[in-house]
């Protein structure tokens, strides 16, 4: 898992502020939990009107990791199981919050869930990631 130059440059597919092609999350952070809401637009549905899991899952694992940094941790995710429980639909704004559940080590379990503004879940996921250091924020 770890690599000799593990940086955060703002170019990250989900949330980099200097990805003009990503998703641009936008996490609020409230000590405890992170949120971002999203809504994907028809270009990442994979059947129609239906967002692809593949992108629910990035922004699952997106929000867990996330919640790391914000605590001051670099880290990455060393593995991530994602359940899904109702489609996502283009256009439909989907909030995301994450939670940590467990520390031991540099060991960090999360959980994180993506609903719909009633409440209704979409999808849950949990994830094992690995702290591999202090985390810095990227330069503007």
């Amino acid at each position: 898992m770890e690599g000799p130059d593990v940086q955060d440059d703002g170019m990250c597919f989900a949330c980099g502020a200097r990805n003009r092609d990503g998703l641009g999350l936008r996490f609020e952070f409230d000590g405890h939990e992170v949120s971002a809401t999203v809504a994907f637009p028809e270009k990442f549905q994979g059947y129609r009107g239906i967002v692809h899991g593949g992108l629910v899952s990035t922004v699952l694992d997106e929000a867990m990791v996330t919640l790391l940094n914000r605590i001051g941790e670099l880290a990455m995710t060393a593995e991530l199981s994602v359940r899904f429980v109702s489609p996502a639909r283009v256009n439909e704004p989907i909030r995301v919050t994450a939670r940590l559940v467990q520390e031991r080590g540099r060991i960090r379990k999360l959980e994180a869930v993506a609903s719909r503004e009633d409440g209704t879940d979409v999808a849950r996921a949990t994830a094992t990631c690995v702290s591999m250091g202090t985390y810095t924020a990227p330069r503007d």
